[in-house]
């Protein structure tokens, strides 16, 4: 699946920056994008064909700011997603109106971006069900991943617990699906887990409740960052 992309900046060399990690992005992940650049905000809103299915706009330019542009176009009706670059972190409530799908700060990290248009491929991908393989000792298992509540490992496996009851034993390192998964709503809370952010039911200290009672930990140096991408998380799988 192809996804038209405008990107917006009134700096050149951002928009090369943008260009470059696009490019990047695509060639890492086999994801095709078909991106159209402008210079400005009332460029973009005159000529962006409205079936592109997402924005990436910096906030701050001159004459009109990408928050107004995102205003124009959602009272248009635009359905698409918006992700905003900026070096301002004042926008949220602004960016809640509007729907945002993401903010990225200035100056912009390869890594950050990569991580937004993962989220979003696998938000807006076709409707067959994800799935993922696992190697067992009587073969290889085919899990559908919104099945998974959290992976776990212990010794030299790592053990898929499904929302069903039923645990897949592999003998796959935990790392080798990590950022597979990360792409669905999973984060690694601990150098021994890997959890579906989706089945999360509490969070207390350094331990999460999942759906079906299991408690799995939390450690204290990736609890900032876990916290982090549960909000976002929170706010795109939500809305």
């Amino acid at each position: 699946m192809t996804h038209r992309i405008a990107v917006c900046d009134d700096e050149k060399n951002m928009l090369r920056q943008i260009s470059s990690y696009l490019d990047q992005w695509q060639k890492e992940t086999g994801n095709e994008l078909e991106p159209f650049f402008f210079s400005s905000a009332e460029d973009l809103l005159q000529n962006m064909d409205r079936k592109t299915s997402l924005v990436l706009l910096d906030i701050s330019m001159g004459g009109m700011t990408g928050m107004d542009c995102a205003k124009a176009l959602r009272a248009e009706g635009f359905p698409g997603e918006f992700i905003f670059i900026t070096s301002m972190e004042d926008y949220a409530l602004e960016g809640y109106r509007v729907h945002a799908f993401a903010f990225l700060t200035k100056p912009l990290v390869y890594g950050e971006l990569k991580q937004a248009l993962g989220e979003f491929t696998a938000k807006h991908s076709a409707k067959r069900p994800a799935v993922i393989p696992v190697d067992t000792a009587g073969g290889t298992k085919i899990i559908r991943i919104s099945s998974i509540l959290y992976a776990e490992v212990y010794g030299r496996e790592t053990s898929f617990i499904l929302k069903d009851g039923t645990r897949v034993d592999s003998v796959i390192q935990l790392s080798s699906v990590e950022e597979d998964l990360a792409r669905y709503g999973f984060f690694r809370c601990h150098r021994s887990c890997l959890v579906n952010m989706k089945y999360i039911e509490n969070i207390s200290g350094t331990e999460l409740t999942m759906a079906d009672g299991s408690v799995v930990p939390l450690s204290k140096h990736r609890a900032k960052e876990f916290m982090s991408s549960y909000a976002r998380f929170m706010k795109v799988d939500l809305r």
